[in-house]
């Protein structure tokens, strides 16, 4: 019996160092992976850090990159904040620079910049909430849930009603691209002043300009509409509304329509710049339009918005049912879903929103099923170039299917073609260059010092390696060069520039 006992005690001692041995490898184990994780996060930080470039790669040459720190001087951004999702959670966050030039105030994850149109992706899930609760229907006259003021009925209305799902996704046929932005000391229209364009309002009267449900036309004044929409049937102030719905509920407890904002340098605000990096006086605008532009956010806090709708799409968020978060990410209009900007398909189906306002340029991109992303808040005009590059060099260091340069294989022109393309340029009156040819291709060197390559894909169109913009010659009748046409984002934004040395 002694024996029996002393062989099971024995085995229970075994059974329990075991245990024990195994919950200290365990441990051990897990402490190793999250070291190894966190040493390969900072890795990957300092590759996006250091892999900024252009949206266009040429076949067969060597890729140039760029630091962040090198691209924010020579854009003359004085602050961006970043933050990046990774296995459906926000991997790193981080912020560079100053929130105002010449100030010793850093950026940091805290700090807010004004998310400009990203705002309209956040109020669409805040209507797409209170659809869900019955507030709200997407498909029912928008008229119905309005009470303080109605869309006035026309031609077109009366073919087709104004819904929620049409003016989430801009296809309404409203007026009001953008209804204004209010400096320090401007007397702020209410929001009924702004739908009827009466003073101190800058802009018309919000109407249905064309047919509703027949095409894109993007306009910031349908989001004020849901927000009276909103205001009428719930009762409360919109920037509560937001904060109920979902500002609080996912954690966005920096981020907020705080509108106007007065500036203290205290807070952890970054104040808006020009061009050149300098701030604008008053720091920041008054947006009165507070569903198409308000929003005060941080890239972190955007990025837990892009989880959200991640979540949603999985059925496992509590602010939308899956049935919207897949409403939200269908194609409804212009590769636009409701309140959310489209690309790609399937597994690689992407989402996100750009938003500029004067002084911030600011961008929100994740996948929908892939569990990643990217925000980049910048307080700076030139902004959007900035990043453009921080987000292809995430797409670089995080191998994703979209937004990686693009190969482009150059054509090569006879010196006596490309001669005829030299010379001095002036473009918009104002702003001079010199063309001269390198190699295969040509230089244009500006008198601000901004250096472009442009390499040849036919006789006559270039591409600029550094940014990706497009340039293409104009012949006069003795089929001499006049002119050089700059496409900028497609042909968003062109700048001609003429030939001053003609015959020379």
């Amino acid at each position: 019996m002694n024996r029996k006992l002393s062989l099971l005690h024995i085995t229970m001692i075994f059974l329990v160092l075991t245990f024990c041995q195994g919950q200290k490898n365990q441990r051990r184990s897990q402490t190793n992976d999250a070291a190894s994780y966190a040493q390969n996060t900072l890795k990957r930080i300092k590759e996006v850090e250091s892999k900024l470039t252009s949206p266009v790669m040429i076949e067969g040459a060597e890729q140039v990159f760029h630091s962040l720190a090198e691209q924010m001087a020579w854009y003359k951004v004085p602050g961006v904040s970043i933050a990046v999702i990774n296995n459906g959670k926000i991997e790193w966050a981080k912020g560079y620079g100053l929130r105002v030039a010449g100030m010793d105030l850093p950026v940091d994850v805290n700090t807010l910049f004004q998310a400009a149109s990203i705002s309209k992706s956040i109020s669409a899930m805040g209507v797409l909430h209170w659809v869900q609760k019955g507030a709200l229907d997407l498909d029912t006259n928008i008229n119905d849930f309005l009470e303080s003021w109605k869309i006035p009925e026309n031609e077109y209305t009366r073919k087709q009603p104004v819904t929620a799902r049409y003016l989430l996704c801009h296809g309404a046929g409203i007026s009001g691209h953008s209804l204004g932005t209010y400096s320090k000391g401007d007397e702020i229209p209410t929001v009924l002043q702004l739908l009827e364009g009466k003073p101190p309002s800058k802009v018309g009267p919000v109407r249905v300009v064309s047919e509703p449900q027949t095409e894109f036309k993007y306009s910031g004044a349908g989001y004020l509409i849901l927000l009276q929409a909103m205001i009428d049937t719930i009762g409360k102030p919109f920037p509560v509304i937001m904060d109920k719905a979902l500002l609080s509920p996912i954690g966005m407890n920096r981020s907020g329509y705080f509108q106007p904002l007065e500036y203290d340098s205290a807070e952890n605000v970054a104040a808006g710049h020009d061009g050149m990096g300098s701030v604008f006086e008053g720091y920041w605008q008054t947006m009165a339009n507070l569903s198409g532009g308000g929003l005060w956010t941080t890239p972190s806090e955007l990025c837990l918005f892009a989880i959200e709708v991640q979540k949603g799409l999985r059925g496992e968020s509590s602010i939308i049912s899956q049935e919207l978060a897949e409403e939200m990410l269908t194609d409804h209009m212009g590769s636009y879903g409701l309140g959310l900007m489209l690309q790609g398909e399937g597994e690689d189906l992407a989402f996100g929103h750009g938003g500029g306002n004067r002084g911030y340029q600011n961008f929100l991109f994740a996948f929908a099923r892939r569990g990643q992303g990217v925000a980049v808040m910048t307080n700076a005009q030139n902004g959007l170039y900035l990043y453009e590059e921080i987000l292809r060099s995430a797409a670089i260091v995080y191998d994703w299917p979209l937004l990686k340069p693009s190969v482009v294989s150059p054509v090569k022109l006879p010196m006596e073609t490309l001669k005829n393309y030299t010379g001095r340029f002036v473009f918009n009156n104002e702003l001079g260059t010199e063309v001269i040819i390198e190699d295969n291709h040509l230089k244009m060197v500006g008198d601000d010092g901004r250096l472009f390559l442009w390499y040849p894909d036919s006789d006559n169109h270039f591409i600029d390696t550094i940014t990706g913009w497009e340039l293409e010659f104009i012949f006069d009748d003795e089929n001499e060069v006049s002119e050089a046409v700059i496409s900028m984002a497609g042909d968003a934004v062109v700048i001609r520039g003429e030939k001053v040395n003609i015959g020379l």
